[in-house]
């Protein structure tokens, strides 16, 4: 029923009918009319008030209809709500359209439509009166669009680094192996000094999934002495690798030995240990020229610190290119009912926050907003904002949150 609702809202019009000759005049003054049309059409038909959020506005509106009959309550319930959507799609902006008709006594019609140029994302009933001859439905929604994913505000993420690995082949110098080693090191170091990123540092582990994805670790002997390292719902495993090859490029007589080296970060999503991304850097080093001069060949050699400058070049920029994902990505989870509330698997440990706004599909409106009224250290607490919605329904959704309180 709401769905036709908003079948009947995108339908609907104002039409104004009048002989006058001056339809442009009143076109323009229709444009200047429309920045005021909620407040103008609440002294008839209801009151309306907007509060702008981000992304979107919050508006309230009071819808009316003349209950023409007691068996007709229903009826005028439904024209009064479908009113008060009308009356808060309009405190978006509304789109004016005009044309003229010329009647068969020469008289000249103007036809005036006005439209919402908003949608309504999602509403709930604030308050219903019954009068003596007319209904009242007052509503709070949200209109407009669903704010654009940006990075204005970044969150803290939580990252666990587990051993790197290195590799190169035969033909690589002998003295590439010390170096990268050293670069790992400042490969390591630049992810737990940058800002934002809580690290944990367990390089001297080797990263095993199917271990850790044991929930008994009893008859594991590693376990019980050392100890087993865990990454956490919603935080990431890294374990950062780099791979070196070697090759000769021959132009003529010359002939240039070059280091390939590659340098990457791999992620695994804590708990589960499924791969969610990487990041790669490259970086090609001559490491030696031949030619026929021998001297140019002496003087062309570049020395170690310039090797190691070289190989180190790529390991800021790579750094903060994850770190700039990982924190500008949203925070999602899947929504479940527990006690008779809806929760989701992510708390305070992951930057979550009371009053944070997130937004799941919906099923009589584009989209559902609900808001965290509680947060724990893994768990947060959610309330549609339509309260009169059945939540069981919503269990096993997708929410995503799109604006969380600092």
């Amino acid at each position: 029923m709401i769905l036709d609702l908003y079948a009947r809202l995108d339908q609907r019009s104002w039409v104004d009918l009048a002989r006058m000759p001056l339809a442009l005049t009143l076109v323009l003054g229709l444009a200047i009319i429309s920045f005021t049309m909620g407040a103008a059409s609440a002294q008839s038909l209801g009151q309306s008030t907007s509060v702008k959020s981000q992304g979107f506005h919050f508006a309230e509106t009071t819808g009316r209809a003349v209950i023409l009959d007691a068996a007709l309550q229903q009826e005028a319930r439904l024209m009064a709500l479908e009113e008060a959507l009308y009356l808060a799609a309009l405190q978006g902006g509304a789109d004016i359209n005009g044309y003229s008709a010329v009647m068969t006594d020469t008289a000249i019609e103007d036809h005036f439509v006005v439209r919402p140029a908003s949608r309504i994302l999602d509403y709930t009933i604030t308050d219903e009166v019954i009068g003596d001859q007319h209904y009242e439905v007052s509503i709070r929604a949200a209109i407009g669009s669903m704010p654009r994913k940006s990075c204005s505000t970044r969150r803290d993420i939580n990252v666990t680094v587990f051993a790197p690995e290195i590799t190169q082949d035969a033909k690589t110098p002998a003295a590439a192996g010390p170096m990268a080693g050293q670069i790992m090191s400042e490969l390591v170091d630049a992810i737990n000094s940058r800002s934002g990123v809580n690290a944990r540092l367990s390089t001297t582990t080797k990263l095993d999934p199917a271990r850790l994805a044991r929930a008994n670790d009893n008859f594991d002997y590693q376990a019980l002495t050392t100890g087993v390292v865990r990454v956490r719902r919603g935080d990431f495993a890294i374990v950062p690798e780099i791979q070196m090859t070697a090759r000769r490029d021959q132009s003529g007589l010359d002939r240039r030995d070059i280091l390939v080296m590659q340098v990457m970060l791999h992620l695994f999503a804590g708990e589960t240990y499924v791969q969610v991304d990487s990041f790669a850097a490259d970086v090609e080093i001559v490491t030696q020229s031949s030619g026929p001069i021998r001297a140019l060949n002496v003087l062309r050699r570049p020395n170690r610190s310039e090797v190691l400058a070289q190989m180190r070049a790529p390991v800021a920029s790579l750094v903060s290119k994850m770190a700039r994902k990982l924190q500008c990505a949203p925070i999602t989870a899947t929504l479940s009912v527990e006690s008779g509330q809806l929760t989701v698997p992510v708390g305070s440990h992951h930057g979550m926050r009371q009053n944070a706004l997130a937004v799941a599909s919906g099923t009589d409106t584009p989209w559902q907003i609900l808001r965290v009224t509680a947060v724990r250290d893994m768990q947060a607490t959610l309330v549609p904002f339509n309260t009169q919605r059945d939540i069981t329904r919503l269990a096993g959704r997708t929410v995503e949150f799109m604006e969380i309180p600092q």
